[in-house]
């Protein structure tokens, strides 16, 4: 599932988001099918997307998205025209009356509103990062998950064969000992040998039962019989090193604070201009009642400038370069540390999969004849019960050793996806 070419989750165009939606209702869809048809088996990818698609989840990052647009927004809007009427009395034989109806509006002649708006709109994309950056530590942890029950499951498999073998050595003992030819040691031998193998088959189903929960967990599902198929070792080396530390440096969380520092900037932009006042804009009219004298009527216009004396914006201009101070700070340490633990994620992957990848090749034709040999040699008498019982176990340690280290380096494949940030479907 290692992508490592694919454009910025802030610049994909309308094609691509809609291609990854019809793909994930097609996946989604797949699983459906592959859930309530128990022939078929779900694959690393079904499992990925379906965990990406859960409702709470898609919530959750379109309602962070949400909420900084919405502040956005907010900062960037200007304050709402003031309407007032005002009534001015005076009594006496030259009382007069008049009236006010006026119209004020507030105009930011430094654009501090625009500067904070657009630092608003980077946060809205930062955190649109911050959304990608979880769904990919969420889709390796489903594929760590996912190959977990495709381990359990394979060495549920060796262990039945295990079993398997030993049954049929108790009916070659049986026959042995109607004929007098084998001792009630060996077939008690084998007892207790069958003993511990269905032991430990019942102790990995056991595992295999957990897996699966958890695994289930995270697609929101309640069904209870899963089948998964995938190939545990992984099926190439991974990429060159200057390729992977390319894609690490479009990581969604590298992005992210990015335009973190960009929009700290704006802000402390939008604070250097406190210099520039508020313009208030006023008009109206006005109307004199005169008494026995009859009535006037005009109009207002009045202008009006806040003064910078007191509040110079320090405070907006310290918070501003705090926080682009500590986004640098984060995206530096992370940067440095990346490159080092790619190099050695990429090592010890390398030679994971080629070491599994031999121990198999090695092992797998060399148990096979063993076990042939000793069944063979032990119902002719040419073999003992103990020869026979290592042949046994023999096949089956080497086969869980080679899960084990096909595990191993299925799990350094997806320790550098997610270094790399990829693994998305």
């Amino acid at each position: 599932m290692t992508i490592l070419s694919r454009p910025p989750a802030s610049k994909k165009p309308t094609t691509y988001r809609f291609l990854v939606a019809i793909l994930s209702l097609v996946a989604v869809s797949n699983a459906s099918a592959q859930e309530s048809d128990p022939q078929h088996a779900l694959t690393e990818r079904v499992v990925v997307v379906r965990a990406l698609e859960r409702a709470p989840l898609r919530d959750a990052i379109e309602g962070d998205m949400a909420v900084e647009a919405g502040r956005a927004r907010a900062v960037r809007a200007y304050p709402n025209p003031q309407i007032a009427y005002v009534r001015e009395q005076t009594f006496g034989a030259f009382g007069t009356g008049e009236d006010y109806l006026t119209v004020a509006q507030t105009i930011d002649l430094g654009n501090r509103r625009g500067l904070h708006g657009e630092a608003g709109e980077a946060r809205a994309r930062a955190a649109e990062q911050d959304g990608e950056a979880w769904q990919l530590a969420i889709a390796a942890e489903v594929r760590l998950r996912f190959f977990d029950v495709v381990y359990y499951q394979a060495r549920v498999v060796v262990l039945e064969s295990w079993v398997g073998h030993v049954d049929q050595a108790l009916s070659i003992v049986a026959r042995r000992e109607e004929r007098g030819d084998a001792a009630p040691y060996d077939r008690r031998r084998l007892e207790r040998e069958q003993a511990v193998a269905r032991g430990a088959l019942e102790t990995e189903r056991a595992a295999l039962e957990r897996a699966s929960a958890q695994l289930l967990a995270m697609l929101g599902t309640a069904t209870r019989d899963l089948r998964v198929a995938g190939d545990l070792l992984p099926e190439a080396d991974p990429h060159p090193l200057s390729e992977l530390n390319s894609a690490a440096a479009a990581r969604p969380d590298l992005l992210a604070m990015e335009l973190r520092i960009d929009a700290a900037a704006l802000d402390l932009r939008a604070a250097s201009r406190w210099w520039a006042p508020d313009l208030r804009l006023e008009a109206g009219w006005k109307g004199v009642d005169l008494g026995p004298q009859g009535r006037t009527d005009g109009f207002l216009l009045g202008a009006s400038l806040s003064i910078p004396l007191w509040d110079r914006s320090s405070g907006a201009s310290r918070i501003a370069e705090a926080q682009a101070q500590s986004a640098r700070g984060r995206r530096a340490l992370l940067e440095s540390e990346l490159h080092g633990e790619l190099e050695g994620a990429r090592a010890e992957a390398v030679r994971l999969r080629r070491a599994a990848e031999e121990f198999r090749e090695q092992t797998t034709a060399a148990s096979s004849d063993l076990v042939r040999i000793a069944s063979a040699g032990y119902e002719g008498g040419e073999l003992g019960l103990l020869e026979l019982l290592d042949a046994y176990r023999g096949t089956a340690d080497d086969s869980l050793a080679a899960l084990d280290m096909e595990l191993a380096a299925r799990r350094a494949s997806i320790d550098i996806d997610r270094l790399t940030g990829v693994g998305l479907p």
